[in-house]
């Protein structure tokens, strides 16, 4: 009886450890999948092929990006990427994006992980300046389909110690500066022309 109940509690863990390796290897085939998917989002958003990320994110998403503007979905986002560096309100001439995460997904469910990270991203401005800022992340990832995708993506930085808010802001200055020498320019015109119609009269 006794040997009987020592090959049951064997065979038992026997089970309980093939279960345990393979929701283990399960486990690390989604994390090497979330690595995928961060490397790919990264490639798009660095090359400006933001036509790339649309199959990255759930349908069902929202996107809040560092100057905390919410999208709801990839169509907007999208657009608000390429305004940033191109037309006549261009920002910027490129960003590098440099996400790092701080640890392996936390997953809350069989379908749904938490991630957190840090990126460090290179601001190139018009003038040719580049500001280095870093930026905190946090996603939510869903597994659908068998294929994961972002369901929300937060990022945030610090306000008041920002680079690349210093470097806005002395562009913003210099642009006033501009418009003021250009107003003193364009009123001195003014006055030589008055002046000379006077002399002509």
């Amino acid at each position: 009886m006794k040997k009987l109940h020592a090959r049951c509690l064997l065979v038992c863990s026997a089970i309980f450890l093939i279960a345990g390796g393979a929701a283990a290897e399960e486990r690390q085939q989604d994390h090497d999948e979330l690595r995928a998917l961060l490397r790919t989002a990264t490639e798009a958003m660095n090359s400006k092929n933001f036509d790339a990320l649309t199959p990255l994110f759930h349908g069902k998403c929202s996107i809040t990006t560092v100057d905390q503007k919410l999208f709801t979905n990839v169509a907007d986002f999208k657009t608000y990427c390429e305004g940033l560096s191109k037309g006549d309100k261009a920002v910027v001439k490129s960003i590098v994006f440099k996400p790092e995460a701080d640890a392996l997904t936390e997953f809350v469910g069989d379908n749904i992980g938490l991630s957190h990270g840090v990126s460090t991203d290179a601001y190139t401005f018009p003038d040719g300046d580049v500001r280095t800022m870093t930026s905190r992340w946090t996603a939510t990832v869903i597994k659908d389909n068998g294929k994961w995708k972002i369901l929300n993506l937060h990022i945030g930085t610090n306000f008041l110690d920002n680079p690349v808010v210093a470097a806005l802001k002395g562009y913003v200055y210099k642009a006033g500066l501009g418009g003021g020498a250009g107003g003193l320019i364009v009123g001195f015109a003014v006055a030589w022309f008055l002046k000379s119609k006077r002399r002509a009269v």
